[in-house]
């Protein structure tokens, strides 16, 4: 130190005056920090909606708004039935996916305000919260009373990637719906805006053991029979393979007579509100003696069905006990009950294997070659 005060002039001058900036700079930054942490907000979190805890077994309306850009805006509407049954109002009253349902509900009762952001509404949209009227982004997520009260409203936006906690919490933006003040909130809401997500996704299909024959374009002067003899058996052949003619293969065959086993839809409408012409109908056997038809409408991607059961004494043994043909009786009415009045969307793939023809499934037999002249 000794050595830089001995240094000459203006070199001097200029080092003592760098640790005095130096000295203040730290000083002024531990006041700084000081002062903040004195008047800095403990925000701890709480419940979005207090009270709606104790409230959430009067509701009996879930109602999602989201936008459409220049078209407006769209809704789902989840209604609970005096049987307990959610259902969907934009698809006549299909059945609602109910866990799904009662998921969403319990995440709003769940739903805590973790931070403050914004109260300015010029940032509403940078977080995808201005209002679907208004060509915003976000969604609005309201829970009704059925007397009409609104039990909890929120817009949600931007969703926080990569901060699921191991409760499957993660976070995202959300205001309450009418308030400027947004709220970096965690928790677990459904923002699902795909009406046909909420469907309930359980269908008459048939397990693949189970399936015993199906005929494809029944009714027609030209179907198609493929069957097996037992479950055990991995292939199913063609029954009616035509003179002249050979199957195209066990895949090609196997694909069409195991294309109702497991299957999802994609869609749901009632019946009446569509057109079906006979045929194309394909007709599903199970070895437990049920019948199942189904008739079908459209093409490619955009083919609808709907679903007829029946009982078939005749696929059950002699010795079959009353009790099997009463449990057969009640799948029957079962089915017919819930699906009967309901038309389904079907994933394009499994359309085109439900309306193979004859022609697509077999091959001409190739003709001998001409023997070859000396």
């Amino acid at each position: 130190m000794n050595n830089l005060l001995r240094t000459s002039g203006p070199l001097r001058n200029l080092i003592l005056l760098s640790g005095v900036t130096l000295f203040f700079c730290v000083a002024a930054a531990v006041v700084l920090s000081t002062q903040r942490e004195a008047t800095a907000i403990k925000f701890e979190p709480e419940p979005f909606f207090p009270g709606l805890a104790e409230r959430v077994n009067q509701a009996t309306q879930l109602v999602y708004t989201a936008g459409l850009g220049m078209q407006g805006t769209a809704n789902i509407t989840l209604e609970r039935g005096d049987d307990g049954v959610w259902r969907v109002a934009q698809r006549e009253g299909y059945p609602a996916k109910g866990d799904k349902v009662r998921k969403t509900i319990l995440g709003l009762t769940e739903l805590e305000a973790f931070e403050p952001r914004t109260r300015n509404p010029e940032w509403h949209r940078n977080l995808g919260l201005l209002e679907p009227e208004k060509l915003g982004s976000a969604v609005r997520v309201q829970l009704f009373a059925a007397d009409g009260t609104e039990l909890a409203s929120l817009l949600a936006g931007e969703v926080v990637e990569s901060t699921t906690d191991i409760q499957g919490r993660g976070f995202v933006y959300v205001r309450r719906d009418g308030e400027d003040q947004t709220w970096l909130a965690r928790g677990s809401v459904s923002l699902d805006k795909d009406v046909a997500n909420w469907l309930e996704n359980e269908v008459p299909s048939i397990p693949l053991a189970n399936t015993r024959r199906v005929t494809l374009w029944a009714g027609s002067e030209t179907p198609a029979i493929l069957s097996r003899t037992s479950p055990d058996h991995t292939n199913f052949v063609i029954e009616n393979v035509p003179e002249g003619s050979v199957t195209r293969g066990a895949p090609i065959v196997n694909a069409s007579a195991t294309a109702f086993s497991g299957f999802a839809f994609e869609d749901a409408v009632p019946a009446a509100s569509l057109l079906f012409p006979e045929p194309p109908v394909a007709v599903v056997e199970t070895f437990d003696g049920m019948k199942l038809t189904i008739t079908m409408t459209g093409a490619g991607n955009a083919m609808w069905a709907k679903f007829a059961a029946e009982a078939d004494y005749d696929a059950l043994s002699e010795e079959s006990a009353d009790d099997e043909r009463t449990a057969l009786d009640a799948k029957v009415a079962d089915i017919n009950t819930r699906f009967g009045e309901w038309a389904y969307k079907f994933e394009q793939n499994l359309g085109l294997r439900l309306t193979q023809t004859m022609d697509e499934l077999t091959r001409p037999v190739a003709a001998p070659a001409s023997p070859t002249a000396p």
